[in-house]
């Protein structure tokens, strides 16, 4: 019978340039009970990912166990052998990851990846393996387990991807599931979907669920107990509502605080009249001949005003992404078009530098080879009667604007945090001066207070800049916080447009009910659970 996962007084260090080792985990203890859905949280860095890494033996190079025990059941895997983890490794633990289409191979279907476990860990070949791998495909919610099973990768949407995902974690009959950040990239019907999977399954199969994840609201409504990492500590731990409504560390307050993204205290500017972006009938399709599918924008027509904040929510999929790239030029409508938004005054180059794109992943939005001063460098350099004095000034003055040292310029991407990562990218669209500034998703893959501190960040850049910004994103809180305005898209069509308090006190059309009754639990739990003072509990009816 399943024993359950033990972790005891952890002890990991990772070797630094000089030699000497550096703590990243220092004494932490937890355990997940067979059946029991335990949430691992903290903000990025605070030792969350490399816990699981070290559960599953899969440490970097210059990470080291140096003292402690992790027991499954009667196997400590802290000294078992590699041949033992292999064993492990996709069987007894399931394995979830934050990016599943990273995960997969490109060039296999999701019925190549399925037979693996099933074979290494169940012994099934041939039809057996094949009826089993659809049975799990339909058992994470496939209507059609046949056609995911002949996909590859890249056909599936990120939903889809994660569900094909858990079918293959669940592959190998695993007696913990180890989920690391599985639903920060989704939206708040596809999370919430996906969480309800996960605690399904456990509760069906008796699966011990250890759920690594930054966001409290994420797994308030699911977890038994919550463990909170701070630095490589554990700074608390208990049942999931004694650590909401009585927590004890001054990490867990922060974490709850941000997660809760009340309303700023001052409001963004009032929005002017003017129109700084419009799309009138702007519709695109992707594809050529029989492979042109149906429209990812159809016929959207939206205005962003001046010093205007414009929430854009959507599924997975809605066509978010894609109006983001039409406003900003990296896209050619098929039909209508796009108007607004010139060059800053007095300002050289094309027209359309007047709006810049904050993109999602801010370690894709860099080239690892190179220095971040080169990359930050890069659109100044297209101006070639900008001397090199007044390019470094800019360069300058837009680091220091998003709060960070100059002297991060000189390191590569993977030497800087996510959060600095992202800041650094909103100084690279401030280089040419827009009017206009568009972020695709720019917080979701922070932690908490990270996210919290980038959303501050750029409302103070829309009031001293008199920006006007659209912030696209499937977390309604980010949305709630920031915009004066709320668009709604769903399958690439405008479904709703309206000023945000009304839209999260009465959502005119069916898909912005759904989105909105997705969040708005999660996120007066964690309203109510945590000690923020009464003024600051403003949570629409």
């Amino acid at each position: 019978m399943p024993e359950g996962l033990s972790v005891e007084q952890l002890h990991v260090s990772r070797r630094g340039p000089s030699g000497a080792p550096r703590p990243v985990l220092s004494g932490v203890d937890l355990a997940v009970a067979p059946g029991e859905f335990v949430a691992l949280v903290g903000a990025s860095g605070s030792g969350k990912t490399m816990t699981a890494m070290s559960v599953l033996g899969l440490l970097p190079p210059q990470v080291q166990l140096d003292a402690g025990s992790i027991r499954l059941g009667g196997t400590d895997l802290a000294r078992a052998g590699e041949a033992e983890l292999d064993r492990v490794r996709g069987g007894r633990i399931g394995m979830l990851y934050q990016q599943p289409k990273r995960m997969f191979n490109p060039r296999r279907t999701v019925l190549h990846h399925l037979r693996e476990p099933l074979r290494l860990h169940g012994g099934l070949r041939g039809g057996a393996a094949r009826e089993r791998a659809l049975e799990l495909l339909s058992e994470v919610g496939f209507r059609d387990p046949e056609s995911c099973a002949s996909a590859h990768p890249h056909q599936l949407s990120g939903g889809m991807a994660q569900r094909a995902m858990v079918a293959l974690a669940l592959a190998g009959r695993p007696e913990v599931l180890l989920a690391d950040e599985p639903t920060s990239a989704l939206d708040t019907v596809l999370e919430r979907q996906i969480l309800e999977l996960i605690d399904r399954e456990r509760r069906d199969r008796g699966l011990g669920v250890l759920y690594i994840s930054h966001n409290l609201a994420t797994v308030s409504a699911y977890a038994d107990r919550v463990v909170v990492l701070d630095a490589g500590r554990v700074v608390e731990a208990g049942p999931a509502g004694t650590v909401l409504n009585r927590p004890r560390s001054a990490c867990t307050r922060a974490l709850l605080e941000a997660a809760a993204l009340t309303p700023a205290d001052t409001p963004p500017p009032a929005a002017g009249t003017g129109a700084a972006l419009a799309l009138e009938r702007v519709t695109k399709t992707f594809g050529t001949g029989r492979r042109r599918g149906r429209p990812a924008v159809e016929q959207v027509t939206l205005e962003l005003r001046d010093r205007e904040i414009l929430g854009v929510l959507g599924q997975s999929g809605s066509g978010k992404s894609t109006l983001a790239r039409l406003a900003v030029g990296l896209e050619a409508p098929d039909a209508g078009r796009v108007t607004g938004a010139p060059g800053a005054p007095g300002s050289a180059g094309p027209v359309r530098t007047g709006v810049q794109l904050v993109f999602q992943e801010p370690h894709d939005s860099f080239d690892p080879r190179m220095r971040l001063r080169t990359s930050l460098e890069a659109p100044l350099r297209q101006h070639r009667d900008l001397p090199a004095e007044e390019r470094e000034a800019r360069l300058l003055d837009a680091v220091r604007e998003v709060e960070l040292d100059p002297e991060l310029l000189e390191r590569y991407p993977g030497q800087c945090s996510g959060g600095q990562l992202q800041r650094l990218t909103i100084a690279r669209a401030l280089l040419l001066e827009p009017t206009v500034l568009i972020c695709d998703e720019a917080t979701s893959a922070l932690d908490a207070a990270t996210q919290r501190t980038v959303l501050d960040l750029l409302l103070r850049l829309h009031r001293d800049r008199a920006l006007s910004l659209i912030m696209i994103s499937h977390d309604l809180g980010v949305i709630r916080y920031m915009s004066h305005r709320v668009a709604v898209l769903h399958h690439g069509t405008l479904v709703e447009l309206a000023p945000t308090r009304e839209f999260f006190a009465a959502p005119r059309h069916e898909h912005s009910r759904q989105l909105v009754a997705a969040a708005l639990p999660r996120v007066c739990a964690i309203l109510d659970h945590h000690t923020l003072p009464p003024e600051h509990r403003d949570v629409p009816a």
